[in-house]
């Protein structure tokens, strides 16, 4: 309760507030947590505030930071927080090939060394807030960054395959915590303004254009040495990122025992057992089909299914009535926009990582043949667009309305799908998959953006963190689940799916494809449909900024502005 409060105390205040200056650090009370709150507390003293809000213009750099260079140094390490699920994911999708031919699998198990950062990711992300609350943003961000190292570390000695997938799943799990931290710091150290824009513009660049580097990381370190150099490789950047955060993001307050204690005490356990297990069932039960020989009869198949769908139900019940802070509250869920946002999100992410990149992964692999190295090539378009769109989306998002934005995302993802879906085997790289490529980042980009800012604007201030975490959870889950629906729609059209002769026949795998593309092509035009309905502005103007300017004297401004 006080962690919230006051990380609610370092982003709002009004006229009328009253003021507590003791240390060093300025308490402000905002008017609407007066009866909640007592500033003579002693806990709430000891919750150290960022001065960074407490500045009259929204366009300077916030005095948090001592220098340009850290500023610009904590943005840059905060964006490895969404970069690191998405670009293990999708170095070890390019991967998918030397994973195979090591320890001899196939079709929808194959899918399991991809999908297990994804799925533990997304489960643990509402859970793992809690540790930022207990640590700190930047001691859960070093926890993050390092545990993802180690267990990356450990995933490159492996050599039984489920071992392998449970170490990747630890990945996922741990660097968790790191995310909803690094969005939190960027979020209340500024305030809405344009320079906002830019922040989290690159911070967005982080899950799409991260998932694009990886396919290059993961080309260049199989070619060079081996799949398990790229699991070196990541141990030893987010290592080094680990010491980066160290020395550049702003000290936390001073960790209190009881704190921690409290933190960890409300967890909701229970619920993040739930949402892991039923949705881990239920990719279980899609990428299982092709390994049975009855498939879809197959009695365990369809028993599983619907444990996992009931589950899902059950997480529901579970979260409105039993916890005492649920891991998401379904109040969340009471305006229209955030409701709309999501479900673009996730249709979005499922097209994305589940179909189009996976999808294009086993392309040029398996039906043309491509080296790894020259796979990880045709990526390269990928972080070079979304690059630009991010700069673009920074600059325009406070021009151009979201819901436009929006629609522009959803109209990308569904170009991408109808490029791939028309494409035959021999169609040249920069007349079909490049084009492709370009429209997925500009789909990717803007929809991540928009989808993210809009959600936490349209959100109460001490729902914002859960409402970050919620949203980051669903894109993973989605993208979990997409890949668990790829696999059971090209079993389904490819009898030798998941079989040792499956590239003997490259025609008809990716006859069987192009149905996963269709499948992507409904998703798009259904978010695409959606965001007609949005009704979201320019993102990053207030309507009445005396609402977020903190009243400070005339001497406070001038020794807090830069």
């Amino acid at each position: 309760m006080v962690s919230d409060v006051a990380s609610s105390i370092q982003t709002f205040s009004d006229e009328n507030s009253p003021v507590n200056e003791e240390g060093g650090s300025i308490y402000v009370v905002p008017t609407y947590l007066e009866s909640f709150i007592n500033v003579d507390d002693p806990d709430v003293e000891k919750q150290q505030t960022f001065t960074s809000n407490m500045y009259s213009d929204p366009e300077q750099r916030p005095p948090v930071f001592k220098s340009a260079i850290q500023e610009y140094l904590s943005v840059f390490f905060c964006i490895f927080g969404p970069a690191a699920a998405s670009m293990a994911s999708s170095s070890y999708q390019l991967l998918l090939g030397a994973t195979a031919e090591h320890f001899n699998v196939e079709g929808g198990k194959l899918t399991w060394s991809v999908s297990s950062v994804m799925l533990a990711n997304g489960s643990c992300l509402l859970l793992m807030g809690g540790v930022a609350d207990a640590f700190g943003r930047k001691n859960a961000m070093m926890i993050g960054f390092f545990s993802y190292a180690i267990f990356a570390l450990i995933g490159g000695f492996m050599d039984n395959y489920i071992l392998l997938c449970l170490f990747r799943g630890f990945q996922g799990a741990c660097v968790a915590c790191a995310t909803p931290a690094s969005a939190g710091f960027l979020g209340s150290t500024y305030k809405d303004s344009k320079r906002k824009n830019m922040v989290m513009s690159c911070f967005g660049i982080g899950a799409p254009v991260g998932g694009a580097c990886g396919f290059f990381i993961a080309g260049v370190c199989v070619v060079a040495i081996n799949w398990r150099s790229c699991q070196f490789f990541l141990a030893i950047v987010y290592g080094l990122i680990t010491v980066g955060v160290y020395f550049t993001i702003p000290s936390d307050k001073k960790l209190d025992k009881q704190h921690i204690k409290s933190v960890f005490k409300k967890l909701d356990y229970g619920g993040a057992f739930i949402s892991l297990a039923s949705f881990t069932l239920i990719c279980f039960s899609l990428t299982q089909v092709d390994a049975t020989t009855e498939k879809w009869k197959t009695p365990y198949i369809i028993a599983l299914l619907i444990v996992g769908v009931f589950l899902i139900g059950c997480f529901i019940i579970y979260e409105h009535f039993i916890p005492v802070q649920p891991l998401m509250p379904l109040k969340l869920f009471e305006n229209r926009n955030v409701i709309l946002s999501m479900i673009i999100a996730s249709f979005s992410w499922m097209t994305f990582f589940g179909v189009l990149n996976y999808n294009a992964v086993m392309y040029f692999e398996k039906i043309r043949g491509y080296s790894a190295i020259i796979t990880a090539c045709c990526f390269l378009t990928q972080p070079i667009a979304g690059i630009l769109v991010n700069i673009f989306a920074g600059f325009t998002m406070h021009k151009i309305p979201g819901r436009i934005l929006m629609s522009v995302g959803a109209l990308g993802f569904t170009i991408a799908s109808i490029i791939w879906a028309t494409m035959s085997t021999s169609r040249n790289y920069f007349t079909g998959p490049f084009w492709a490529f370009i429209f997925t980042v500009i789909g990717a980009d803007l929809i991540y953006n928009i989808a993210n800012r809009a959600t936490l604007s349209s959100l109460p201030r001490e729902l914002q963190s859960r409402g970050a975490g919620t949203f980051n959870t669903i894109l993973q889950l989605s993208s979990s689940v997409a890949l668990g629906f790829t696999s059971t729609i090209i079993s389904s059209k490819y009898s030798k799916y998941g079989k040792p002769d499956q590239d003997d026949y490259p025609n008809e795998f990716f006859a069987a494809m192009k149905y996963t593309y269709y499948f992507g092509i409904a998703l798009a035009g259904s978010a695409f449909i959606l965001s007609l309905f949005l009704k979201i502005g320019v993102i990053g103007v207030k309507n009445d900024e005396k609402l977020e300017d903190v009243k400070l004297s005339t001497t406070e401004n001038k020794s807090l502005k830069q």
